[in-house]
């Protein structure tokens, strides 16, 4: 857990924060995504996925922005090229949902949390459970598994 380094970040969040100003960020937050998007990364702990998750729940800026789970889930349908790079695999995932995605606030927190809460629960790295899967049908990683008997499941 780290309890010295948890608090410096602590301590660095609050200097960056006096630093910009709360008026400031939440001015940027509601007029300028990209602007705010690129002050919220110079936040120790916060990077692509934070910034885009924190910019979705204030309805600043529309996007599944999902983390680690809900990553893996949309790159098992077969969204985006996963990589050995994080960062490389968020981006395409982002890139490739774009154009299917509605702008209605609500329904992107909702799939946010559900997509979240699925990759946790169900479509987990190690021994996910595809066969309580209500996706399996338009999963990538799923059909493949299907197509080639004795082969453990997505992520086995």
């Amino acid at each position: 857990m780290k309890p010295l380094h948890r608090a410096e970040k602590l301590r660095a969040c609050a200097r960056i924060a006096q630093e910009i100003g709360v008026e400031q960020l939440r001015r940027v937050v509601s007029s300028d995504p990209a602007a705010a998007r690129k002050l919220l990364k110079r936040f120790p702990g916060i990077g692509d996925p934070g910034a885009d998750r924190i910019l979705l729940l204030a309805r600043s800026q529309a996007s599944l922005a999902p983390e680690s789970n809900a990553l893996r889930v949309l790159l098992r349908l077969g969204f985006g090229e996963e990589s050995k790079d994080y960062a490389r695999s968020y981006r395409s995932v982002i890139a490739s949902l774009a154009p299917e995605l509605p702008t209605d606030f609500d329904w992107m927190i909702e799939a946010h949390q559900l997509l979240r809460r699925h990759g946790q629960e169900v479509c987990r790295r190690s021994n996910p459970r595809c066969e309580l899967c209500p996706l399996t049908s338009g999963c990538a990683a799923y059909l493949r598994w299907r197509a080639k008997p004795g082969r453990p499941p997505p992520g086995a």
